[in-house]
C-alpha cells in the first residue's frame, strides 16, 4: 500500500529545522513513500520547502509540495498536491514533469482530476476529522475506487492501523494522514 505523510503546521510548526527533525524521527517508525509539505501559514515557505526536499531525498521519500507548483519545479520537488480549487493547474504541473496528487471529495471531482492528468487522487475525509466536512465513509470510498482503481488514496481521520486495513479492503491504493504518522 502506498503511504503518504502530510505535514500540518499545527503539528510540525513552520520552522524548517523542526519539520526536518520530525521527518527523520517519523521515518524511523514508518515506511513513507511520499511526504507533502502542507503549510498554509509559513512566512517563508521556500526555506521550509528547501529543507523538506533535502530531508526527503536523503530519506528516499518522494517530496511533494502543496499548492505552490512553480516552487515545486524550481526547488526540484518530485511533485505537487493540488486542492480542488487548483485543478486548473494540473496540466501546467504535468507539463513540467511533476507528479500530481489532487484532493477530491466526490466522484465527479476525482474523475475531473484524472481527466486533467492527476497521478493520484486523495479521497477525503473518509473518517471523522476535526474541522473538516462530514466524513464520506467507506461506501463512498468503495464507489470512487471502483470507478478509478489503483489511483485513490484514502485521507481523513486515519489514525489507527485498523482504518488503513479497511481502506485497503475498500479498494484504496494507499492512505495519507497527518496524525497517524505522529504516533
Amino acid at each position: 500500500m502506498i503511504t503518504y505523510l502530510i505535514t500540518d503546521s499545527k503539528f510540525y510548526t513552520s520552522r524548517p529545522e523542526f519539520i526536518t527533525a520530525k521527518l527523520y524521527e517519523i521515518s524511523k517508525k514508518h515506511k513513507i513513500d511520499y511526504a507533502c509539505l502542507r503549510d498554509k501559514v509559513s512566512e517563508n515557505y521556500e526555506e521550509s520547502a528547501k529543507s523538506f526536499i533535502t530531508a526527503c531525498n536523503t530519506l528516499n521519500i518522494k517530496p511533494i509540495l502543496h499548492t505552490f507548483w512553480l516552487e515545486a519545479v524550481n526547488l526540484g520537488a518530485y511533485g505537487i498536491h493540488f486542492a480542488t480549487k487548483d485543478f486548473k493547474n494540473i496540466p501546467l504541473a504535468k507539463a513540467e514533469n511533476l507528479f500530481v496528487f489532487a484532493s477530491a471529495h466526490t466522484l465527479k471531482e476525482a474523475e475531473e482530476a484524472v481527466l486533467l492528468g492527476a497521478d493520484f487522487i486523495t479521497i477525503s475525509p473518509v473518517f471523522y476529522t476535526p474541522d473538516k466536512n462530514e466524513p464520506l465513509g467507506l461506501e463512498k470510498l468503495k464507489e470512487i475506487t471502483a470507478k478509478i482503481p489503483k489511483r485513490c488514496i484514502a485521507l481523513g481521520g486515519i489514525s489507527e492501523s485498523s482504518q488503513i486495513r479497511i481502506c485497503k479492503e475498500a479498494g484504496a491504493a494507499g492512505y495519507a494522514s497527518i496524525r497517524y504518522f505522529l504516533k
